[in-house]
């Protein structure tokens, strides 16, 4: 009997170990799904969604990007912000040969760049810059950005990790990228866009020392 119980505590323990084993081992290639929702018209604009599939460490965890909308029209008047955005960000971006426009928010376009995020509690978080590309088809060709042409938008993205994570994550850093789209049923009443879309991310603990690992070496290994 007691070596039966002294079996049994060594493989609950081996069990135990081998989990903590497992989660800090970080993947240098993530590859995961994300969902959830976002709305331009409301201020701060906050892109909000979970991790759906995937990356095992990831799974089940948050994914956020936070656009800086300084000088934006407020959210009271959402007509106002909408044609700020359309005009500012849109409209100048029509290409007639896809039928489509593309509005970029990054460094060059918001006072400063996108913020994103992804982590999960108990595990780590990782955080860094984004960019954020989103397209909206011309459907009927007329080159008027129509009410109903908000309803699908297709969106794409690069992502920095900056080398300021947490947990399991700490120290980390890399480059990455995202794409999606989302469908709203009411945007003539500027109500929540619903996106999925997925994530790649390549990382490496970059917290051994500069001579061996430098953003330039961390760039040019990833930007392929």
């Amino acid at each position: 009997m007691k070596k039966t119980a002294i079996a049994v505590v060594a493989v609950v323990v081996a069990l135990t170990f081998g989990s903590i084993s497992a989660w800090a081992q970080v993947p240098s290639h993530m590859v995961f799904d994300v969902g959830g929702t976002f709305n331009f018209m409301e201020s701060p604009v906050f892109i909000d969604g979970s991790v759906t599939a995937g990356e095992p460490l990831l799974l089940g965890g948050y994914w956020n990007i936070l656009v800086d909308d300084t000088g934006w029209p407020g959210d009271s008047d959402k007509q106002a912000r909408w044609d700020y955005l359309s005009a500012s960000y849109y409209e100048p971006n029509y290409d007639p040969d896809s039928g489509t426009w593309t509005a970029t928010f990054d460094e060059n376009t918001t006072a400063s760049s996108p913020q994103w995020s992804c982590g999960r509690t108990g595990i780590g978080k990782m955080t860094g810059t984004a960019t954020l590309q989103m397209t909206v088809i011309d459907m009927d060709a007329d080159g008027e950005l129509d009410t109903d042409e908000r309803s699908f938008i297709v969106f794409s993205g690069t992502l920095i990790v900056v080398k300021n994570g947490e947990g399991v994550f700490a120290g980390y850093c890399g480059l990455g990228s995202y794409s999606g789209s989302s469908e709203n049923l009411h945007p003539e009443e500027f109500a929540d866009d619903v996106f999925t879309g997925s994530n790649i991310l390549d990382i490496e603990d970059c917290s051994v020392p500069n001579e061996n690992v430098s953003w330039g070496h961390v760039k040019a290994k990833y930007a392929r």
